[in-house]
């Protein structure tokens, strides 16, 4: 299937909007970190069932393990650690939508560093169906900010350019760039006989393995009996688990498949499921723009076909 890609990347997406609205629920009863480190924790044994099945199927061996390899798969769940970090920071500060909206640019910042850095080579089709997808993601981002905001001068131009928000923003885009282009390049390192399927299962468990004792060691030093209310919260963080472990094994699967930039930018159809995630199970209300704002983002993923 040439366009496999498009269906990891929006299956990814899917779980990553599921994920978020379970993690929502869950953050009302634990902290963001302990709430976060249940992601990872109970992704890990739905991951590492899916591998043995894998290498069961196929009859084929574990990849061999390069430095680089391990280095990259470091890198990644290190970025998504500090993203997750940064993330929770924005929320606190005020103008959540003006950071917002920049750190959702990290398809283009990805696409820039690609192709500078890394392996990238991204056709003039391609920087197309980025600037639109990440256009309708920015659509979208701005009907949640207050409507006399600007004129009230609750988010003044200056601050919107310079602020601590657009920073911040920044920041989370240039991180979240990196893992991306850091986990494609981990998984282009094994190339196995069986495929990239075999690639992607054992590149999304190692990252979670290394996500899993960074963060756990952490938070048993911090904060180690909020760390133990987990047990109180099976169900839902059983549910966070499974929704995790398929987004990884897709994104992972995607990203060995096609361009990082590429994939970054067709999972931007993560805020069309987030929206209907949020107006059916949080009974919370689309606005006009938003909606605007979803056509924008279809219409660039429905372009990377022709790319």
């Amino acid at each position: 299937m040439e366009h496999l890609w498009i269906w990891a990347s929006a299956l990814a997406a899917l779980c990553q909007a599921l994920r978020y609205a379970s993690l929502k629920e869950l953050n009302q009863h634990l902290p963001a970190f302990v709430t976060g480190y249940a992601r990872v924790l109970f992704a890990l044994p739905f991951l590492v069932a899916q591998l043995t099945a894998t290498l069961w199927y196929t009859g084929a061996e574990l990849p061999p393990v390069s430095p680089w390899f391990l280095f990259c798969t470091g890198l990644t769940a290190g970025c998504q650690f500090l993203g997750t970090i940064l993330m929770m920071r924005l929320f606190r500060l005020g103008n959540f939508a003006v950071g917002t909206m920049i750190a959702k640019a990290d398809a283009v910042m990805t696409a820039v560093l690609g192709t500078l850095l890394f392996t990238e080579l991204i056709s003039a089709g391609g920087w197309l169906a980025i600037l639109v997808t990440v256009a309708g993601v920015m659509l979208t981002s701005a009907a949640r900010m207050p409507a006399g905001a600007w004129k009230a001068g609750e988010v003044s131009v200056a601050e919107a350019i310079f602020g601590p928000p657009t920073r911040l923003g920044l920041l989370i885009a240039l991180v979240n760039a990196i893992a991306y282009l850091a986990l494609r390049e981990a998984i282009l390192t094994l190339k196995s006989p069986a495929g990239v399927a075999l690639d992607a299962a054992f590149a999304g468990t190692v990252m979670t393995l290394i996500s899993c004792v960074l963060l756990g060691g952490w938070l048993l030093v911090a904060d180690r009996p909020n760390l133990m209310r987990i047990r109180h919260h099976l169900g839902l963080a059983t549910f966070i688990g499974v929704a995790s472990a398929l987004g990884t094994l897709a994104w992972f699967l995607a990203s060995g498949l096609a361009h990082a930039s590429y994939v970054a930018a067709v999972a931007q159809v993560q805020i069309v499921f987030a929206l209907g995630i949020s107006r059916y199970w949080f009974r919370e209300p689309i606005f006009g723009l938003e909606l605007a704002g979803i056509a924008v983002i279809l219409a660039g993923v429905l372009m990377f076909r022709f790319v």
